[in-house]
């Protein structure tokens, strides 16, 4: 029998049945209030959302956008501190930003010793460093359009660096984003027919884009 997974994905928010579904709100005293979602203009939450969504995955809808369509390291960090004390096995991260706050470094750290996997999205052949998909620990995902299914591949001998197939039904959400999601799926399976995240990521690191898996 499957167990239930709980996902947390911070993204726009979207218009899916969830778990539970919040925003994270910043005034203008840069502290975070928890609020309910907006309606925003900009599908890229929906599209993760359904992805990931599946039976017996229980997800956490945070959305960190604001109705600008733009999202801070503040967002990530209190979103991220607000899943501190959840029950949450995997946390979906379809973006990242180019600098080092330490802070979201700390709070990841905290969330890893709990036994939280995070998943982040990393750009394609990019020689700058993003965060929170650099941060040790964290697993980074990005496209591989040479994935024509929805496999999990290895990109590097380092196991915590693996593409997906970046293409959704939505020409307009594709890349890093949507490998991340798919990646995060994937794994979820796995999880739910009780294989460990080590057991999983060894699977994962055996596949090769250009190989038969």
């Amino acid at each position: 029998m499957s167990k239930n997974i709980n996902v947390a994905i911070l993204d726009s928010g979207s218009k899916i049945s969830t778990f539970e579904k919040i925003a994270i709100d910043i005034n203008k005293n840069l502290e975070a209030n928890i609020t309910k979602q907006k309606e925003l203009k900009f599908n890229h939450g929906e599209v993760i959302t359904s992805i990931i969504k599946d039976s017996n995955i229980n997800i956490y809808d945070i959305q960190i956008f604001d109705e600008e369509l733009r999202t801070t390291p503040l967002h990530i960090y209190y979103a991220l501190e607000y899943l501190l004390d959840k029950d949450i096995d995997v946390i979906n991260l379809s973006l990242g930003v180019s600098q080092n706050y330490q802070e979201i470094e700390r709070i990841c750290k905290a969330l890893i010793k709990k036994g939280v996997t995070i998943v982040s999205s990393y750009p394609r052949r990019s020689q700058l460093e993003v965060f929170p998909a650099s941060y040790e620990g964290v697993i980074k995902v990005t496209s591989e359009g040479m994935c024509k299914d929805e496999k999990v591949v290895s990109l590097d001998n380092n196991k915590e660096y693996f593409g997906a197939n970046p293409f959704s039904n939505k020409k307009e959400v594709a890349g890093s984003s949507v490998a991340v999601a798919k990646f995060t799926k994937e794994f979820c399976e796995l999880l739910q027919k009780g294989l460990k995240k080590e057991e999983i990521l060894e699977e994962f690191s055996k596949r090769k884009v250009n190989e038969p898996y």
